[in-house]
């Protein structure tokens, strides 16, 4: 937004009229912008109430959201930036700006521009996949364990790559990093929590069916390397279906009831305790709690003032449930079918 005054008035014998100070156009009393040059006419309302909502992001994305709305009050609602702000305001209040783990969103808080698919670079992706395959590496002991390991998590990525070009979504293609898997940059929100689940659930799916791969081709080969492929290609995307944020399993059961987040925050803590008691300190598990209590925290302390984003239909809500189900219980099968065959890693 433009620094310097939009109009001015001008003193009539018949009273006050708006003219824009751009190109000196009469305007209506009602306008909004310019009809003639485009310029905003309540240009420093808005200059002050972005700098406020700015201000605020850090500290209560649901405060800004509310100033954010008071700025669509005085632009059109055909304009570019009234567009943009609905979805900044979507974006704030489910969550996705301030400290959130699915990445930066990539839009400039002064001019609502956002970066372009063609900024992302396939050299990331190779690159990061081949440290992720040094790391896997050395810290295993195996170099076939860990292609093939990488392999495994870029399908899984796919999937989520795959569904956000459905959507049209401006996202990154992965980045990976050693331990914690893959991240890609998701630089605006979905349209509603339906297509987050949508997207959320194509990851595990596709991760799911690489290790069905690998499963079956230990039966045909019986290769040790494959079973271990399977059982861990199984575990990991079991592991990414608990039920909170950052995690798939969290974008999904949000289009239930991100209340579930709460009982995915109870597996985790049951998961932590457990690993401690047999004398390891899963730091990844406390990783996983700091970014997901900012957007639990945001999303239920907004449930009731913004419930557009989570606002879809009853058969949209149980059709998700019934594939998470169904997904997370067949993992559940493959990941105690495999256990008893694995040797010692």
């Amino acid at each position: 937004m433009q620094s310097s005054s939009a109009s001015y008035d001008v003193a009539m014998n018949e009273g006050v009229i708006t003219v824009c100070s751009r190109c000196g156009l009469a305007l209506a009393d009602d306008a909004k912008s310019c009809p003639r040059c485009g310029q905003f006419v309540h240009l420093a309302e808005l200059n002050r109430l972005a700098a406020q909502a700015v201000a605020a992001e850090a500290q209560d994305p649901l405060v800004a959201a509310q100033i954010w709305q008071d700025c669509l009050q005085l632009i059109p609602a055909d304009s570019p930036q009234y567009r943009e702000l609905q979805q900044r305001i979507g974006m704030l209040t489910a969550g996705f700006i301030s400290g959130s783990p699915y990445g930066a969103p990539g839009v400039d808080h002064s001019s609502f521009a956002q970066a372009q698919p063609g900024e992302d670079s396939f050299t990331k992706t190779f690159l990061s996949m081949l440290v992720s395959m040094a790391v896997y590496a050395w810290f295993l002991g195996s170099v076939q364990f860990a292609v093939g390991f990488v392999i495994l998590i870029l399908i899984h990525e796919m999937g989520h790559v795959v569904a956000n070009r459905f959507y049209g979504l401006n996202a990154s293609l992965p980045v990976f990093i050693p331990f914690m898997g893959a991240v890609i940059n998701l630089r605006e929100r979905p349209a509603n929590a339906k297509v987050e689940a949508v997207i959320g659930i194509a990851g595990p799916i596709a991760g799911s069916l690489g290790a069905l791969g690998c499963y079956l081709a230990y039966q045909q080969t019986h290769s040790q390397l494959m079973l271990e492929l399977a059982y861990f290609g199984f575990l990991i995307n079991l592991f990414n279906l608990l039920p909170v944020p950052p995690l798939d399993g969290g974008r999904i059961t949000a289009a239930v009831s991100p209340w579930i987040w709460l009982a995915g925050l109870g597996a985790l803590a049951w998961m932590f305790i457990h690993d401690y008691q047999n004398g390891y300190f899963n730091w990844i598990l406390i990783l996983v709690c700091f970014y997901a209590f900012p957007r639990i925290q945001q999303t239920l302390k907004a449930r009731g003032r913004f419930d557009e984003y989570y606002n879809i239909s009853k058969a949209s809500s149980w059709t998700i449930g019934v594939m998470y189900v169904t997904l997370a219980s067949a993992l559940i099968y493959f990941y105690f079918l495999l256990q008893p065959l694995l040797r010692p890693f």
